[in-house]
């Protein structure tokens, strides 16, 4: 893999993981300020948390085909997220 696909890897990997901790925070700021909130914004929430813990596991699988390899805390968000998708299936 090149040096510009394997920055390209990087950059995907990066922005999903943003992507997610922001989902992640926001739906734990709303269930914290609403605890009831009403079920078209939590279902909102939850899609919005599945959609940025997808693309958390495709930018992983791009940046591990890349043999690039994440640090710890990255490896968390990584593991977290996919453990979100596994225990959130449809």
């Amino acid at each position: 893999m090149t040096i510009a696909e394997q920055a390209s890897a990087t950059n995907r990997m990066r922005r999903a993981l943003l992507a997610f901790q922001t989902a992640k925070i926001a739906f734990l700021i709303a269930r914290r300020r609403f605890k009831a909130l009403p079920e078209a914004e939590v279902n909102q929430l939850k899609a919005t948390l599945r959609l940025t813990a997808t693309e958390v596991d495709a930018a992983f699988k791009m940046f591990s085909a890349a043999g690039l390899v994440t640090d710890d805390k990255d490896q968390r968000s990584i593991t977290e997220a996919q453990r979100y998708l596994a225990e959130s299936k449809p």
